[in-house]
């Protein structure tokens, strides 16, 4: 049996996508809740495996939705050196996923969305047996490592590559509708920005470097 795990995190909410929608769509995810990102959860019905935070943005009555709500609550004091969405993953990677999804960790404040996206684009992550993604109601961001991958037509039609790394090199698009043999993409350059599948699949593939995609509708 594949264990698909979610995390909210606590982004704006116009920014998520419908969670009560993934939830009926899909009953056998397991739910966390990293902050308000668990009060969002417990508000919508949704009941948590975990939820992590130091909760400083809740009230009182709030903490104890939360703790209605999930089945395990891990509270953390303000002054800590990992983001609540930290601990959440570390937890998510313990339950040995066969994927994770992100929501709630883009859009509102610049530096919360940098910071998560860099730690999806750290080695210890990329290292992970199973790659974690951000997803919003408009983006879809994943992150590689050298090798070939199969990309399929979707609602979100633009797919941009941004550099992680200094260099990429070796990256070959086929089935895009602007391809690439064998190219370098350089990090602050925007080469490979908002490009769109010319077929139903589409192949990418690179040499070296760490390689961020995004995959976006308007």
């Amino acid at each position: 049996m594949s264990v698909d795990i979610r995390i909210v995190a606590g982004g704006p909410e116009e920014y998520l996508p419908d969670l009560k929608k993934i939830s009926a769509e899909h009953d056998d995810v397991l739910w966390c809740g990293a902050d308000r990102g668990a009060l969002v959860l417990a508000e919508k019905g949704i009941k948590m495996e975990a939820a992590f935070g130091d909760f400083d943005s809740v009230t009182d009555e709030e903490l104890r939705f939360i703790r209605h709500s999930a089945k395990e609550v891990y509270m953390y004091p303000p002054e800590k050196n990992e983001t609540d969405l930290e601990h959440s993953l570390g937890w998510a990677y313990d339950q040995k996923p066969d994927r994770i999804t992100i929501y709630g960790a883009t859009g509102g404040r610049m530096d919360h969305a940098l910071g998560n996206i860099m730690l999806l684009a750290s080695d210890d992550h990329l290292r992970q047996p199973v790659k974690a993604k951000l997803e919003d109601r408009q983006n879809e961001i994943s992150f590689f490592y050298p090798g070939s991958y199969t990309v399929h037509e979707q609602e979100k039609r633009y797919i941009s590559f941004i550099p992680i790394s200094e260099e990429i090199t070796g990256v070959t698009l086929t089935g895009f509708l602007y391809p690439l043999e064998n190219d370098i993409l350089k990090r602050g350059r925007t080469l490979s920005i908002s490009n769109e599948l010319n077929s139903d699949t589409g192949t990418f593939s690179f040499s070296s470097g760490i390689l961020m995609m995004i995959r976006s509708r308007d």
